[in-house]
């Protein structure tokens, strides 16, 4: 979790403050000015599961797209993921709207929408990048993968071992989904 996101004020003085922030926020600008997507990798300690490293988009908007959140997925396939759904297809809109599963490189996602994206860290660059270039609030989604019997994390079914790789930001969004 993470406190209220930066202003534009607190986001200039970090600049000026830390060379490496610099960098990496340049290196997201040159990325988003050639008109790609960026994808970072980030841990978080999510209540407890420190092994949680998670990938995440900035810049699906220059597609109308939520930015994407995973965790537990390696990057090649994230990258595969990631310009899939950003060759734009109303039927990938559809899904992003959460709700329904799809197959995606042989996997059963859902994508979950992610309430209140400004209180989840892993989203602290997309806040940041926003900010600077005046952009409305992240819209962001959560892509959550079956285990290999077809459970989400959320289900009794899903395996106990896998749960811990890949927690779901915004657990209450799923109360009412059934397998």
């Amino acid at each position: 979790m993470m406190a209220t996101p930066r202003s534009k004020a607190q986001i200039q003085q970090l600049l000026d403050d830390s060379q490496p922030y610099r960098d990496d926020l340049d290196f997201i600008q040159e990325t988003l000015d050639a008109r790609n997507v960026f994808i970072g990798q980030i841990n978080s300690d999510q209540h407890g599961h420190t092994e949680a490293s998670f990938c995440v988009t900035v810049g699906m908007y220059q597609h109308q797209l939520p930015e994407l959140v995973m965790c537990g997925v390696p990057v090649p396939l994230v990258k595969g993921i990631v310009s899939e759904l950003c060759e734009g297809h109303d039927f990938d809109r559809e899904f992003l709207a959460g709700g329904r599963h799809k197959s995606i490189h042989g996997l059963t996602v859902m994508a979950l929408p992610i309430e209140l994206p400004e209180s989840h860290d892993v989203l602290t660059i997309c806040h940041d990048v926003y900010t600077l270039r005046g952009l409305s609030q992240v819209s962001a989604v959560q892509l959550v993968f079956a285990d290999e019997s077809g459970a989400f994390p959320w289900s009794r079914e899903y395996s106990e071992q896998e749960r811990k790789f890949q927690p779901v930001l915004g657990l209450s969004g799923v109360a009412g989904l059934a397998n």
